[in-house]
């Protein structure tokens, strides 16, 4: 993680000197389980602002982001408002979870949206369809996530920053495993660490056949 930790340093670095992270939008690309969820709440939390997640995985219709019109019935804001309204503050860290997942149906192209929505020229007076009225996103920092690069449209991958993050080996699997993983597990289940033992080899079967070939600790 050494090389995307020093990465997201030097974009907050240039943040911390400018006054502003304004116009900076980290885009995580890595397999699933890797941890890229975790590291935008980090973000979040180093920085002493509250965290909200926004899932785009199959999302196909542009009013999820930027809401209905009044004129239809059940109409509701979209999910930058929704973001805005559950965190109560205008500077939140909001993460755009799988935006390489998104496409496009008869109701619209999200991705021509979510253009708009990271653009520094045009956020700072957003309307959402439900509301009708410019809300200023220019102090919310934005942080995509992604599986694939190649999935994500060009437009919108040169309006970010690209951080890459790479598979695990067994041996930092098995440190995530008894570091942080076995501890959960053990949380989950109710059962105290002296009344069952796990063998190292265990883990290692675990790591080797069980979650082989996942770039991440998920299944692990």
């Amino acid at each position: 993680m050494k090389e995307v930790k020093d990465a997201i340093l030097e974009i907050m670095a240039v943040g911390k000197l400018k006054g502003t992270l304004r116009g900076k939008i980290f885009c995580l690309i890595g397999g699933p389980g890797l941890g890229k969820t975790t590291i935008a709440k980090s973000i979040a939390k180093a920085l002493g602002r509250k965290f909200y997640n926004i899932s785009l995985g199959g999302v196909t219709d542009s009013s999820v982001l930027k809401g209905h019109r009044r004129t239809y019935v059940a109409a509701y804001a979209g999910k930058i408002i929704e973001a805005l309204k559950h965190c109560e503050t205008n500077n939140p860290v909001i993460l755009l979870d799988e935006i390489d997942k998104m496409g496009s149906g008869s109701q619209g192209d999200p991705r021509s949206e979510l253009l708009e929505i990271l653009d520094p020229n045009q956020n700072s007076s957003f309307v959402d369809n439900y509301i009708d009225l410019p809300v200023d996103l220019s102090n919310v920092l934005f942080i995509c996530s992604a599986n694939y690069e190649r999935n994500i449209s060009k437009p919108l991958l040169d309006r970010m920053e690209r951080i890459y993050l790479n598979s695990y080996t067994d041996d930092e699997k098995q440190q995530i495993f008894q570091q942080h993983l076995l501890r959960r597990a053990i949380s989950r289940t109710g059962v105290k660490e002296e009344q069952f033992l796990l063998d190292s080899e265990v883990v290692k079967a675990l790591i080797q056949d069980y979650s082989r070939g996942e770039p991440g600790v998920r299944r692990l």
